[in-house]
């Protein structure tokens, strides 16, 4: 299974690399200045080989000298849980530091290309010791896989919209209306909010969304893989009941963990889960074989409460 899955994330990548090489051999049939075009490859090659150093999605940001973070040392029992699940996995122990984050969690990165371990000191507390091992074992599942694919995808949807916005709208127009529409369409790139997104949604002629949203799918199917790797190491009920207890206490506000941010089906919009880097919890239970735990039954979403009580 973890096999099938490696190779539909690898034909996903693969597929965007080749759609993205034919939009820039597009840009150059068209009448898009070869010096240009080349600078665009080089400057978006370079961002992609730093976004690899740093983990793609997985960019290692929290802050040392936030005064929120912990030793290691302080706490023995996380230490000692990280050393047990590395030495089954066969696995270096990374560089680790504890810090609070949104929801008690785990996250993985590199730190200028070294592998680099954030742990919420909280998540002993939410997850017990059986399931902190569980976690850590997830995230130790990313490491060597999914960091590298992650990061060749991370800016090719910019690059396929770009291409594809040429196309529509650009090519063969004169040189101060195409550097116009090239400097928009750029601008608006190095924007993350929903506006500029949507902006280069219909710039794109919907070719970028649809481009990241296959990205997204095979982030997806990384959780999976590592979901896997985590439940080889222990079981897969361990591993399921963690996520639902990390899932119970997530409130649809936190950064991306391994819960995701939005973690329950009946809270997610179809956009949403189009787009989510992290499977639902449900659908992730089902992958491993496991159904809801007991104690976690009685627990509804957000939105199913809110229909009842409306």
């Amino acid at each position: 299974m973890e096999r099938s899955l490696a190779v539909r994330v690898w034909t996903i990548t693969f597929a965007l690399v080749a759609v993205a090489a034919f939009g820039i051999y597009s840009l150059l049939r068209t009448g898009a200045p070869a010096p240009y075009v080349a600078f665009g490859v080089i400057a978006v090659a370079y961002i992609s080989y730093q976004a690899w150093r740093s983990g793609g999605r997985f960019q290692f940001e929290f802050d040392v000298q936030s005064g929120k973070t912990h030793r290691l040392t302080n706490t023995p029992e996380i230490q000692h849980a990280l050393f047990e699940i590395c030495e089954r996995a066969g696995r270096p122990v990374p560089k680790t530091m504890l810090v609070e984050m949104d929801v008690p969690g785990a996250s993985v990165g590199y730190d200028d290309g070294d592998p680099m371990l954030a742990i919420d000191p909280r998540l002993l507390m939410v997850v017990g010791p059986t399931g902190l091992r569980a976690i850590l074992a997830h995230e130790l599942g990313h490491f060597g896989h999914d960091l590298h694919t992650d990061a060749i995808r991370l800016y090719l949807p910019q690059t396929i919209g770009f291409s594809a916005f040429w196309l529509a709208a650009l090519a063969g127009s004169g040189p101060t209306v195409a550097t116009l529409g090239s400097a928009l369409y750029l601008g608006l790139a190095l924007l993350s909010d929903r506006r500029a997104e949507f902006a280069r949604a219909v710039l794109s002629v919907g070719v970028e969304p649809l481009a990241l949203a296959a990205s997204r799918y095979a982030n997806r199917l990384e959780e999976y893989r590592a979901d896997e790797f985590a439940a080889q190491l222990l079981s897969p009920a361990e591993l399921t009941e963690a996520l639902y207890r990390i899932a119970a206490v997530a409130t649809g506000d936190n950064d991306e963990d391994v819960a995701g941010p939005v973690p329950w089906n009946a809270d997610r919009s179809w956009l949403f889960s189009l787009f989510a880097t992290h499977p639902s919890i449900e659908s992730r239970s089902r992958a491993l074989g496991c159904e809801i735990p007991a104690w976690v039954r009685p627990y509804r979403p957000h939105r199913v409460r809110r229909n009842e009580s409306g």
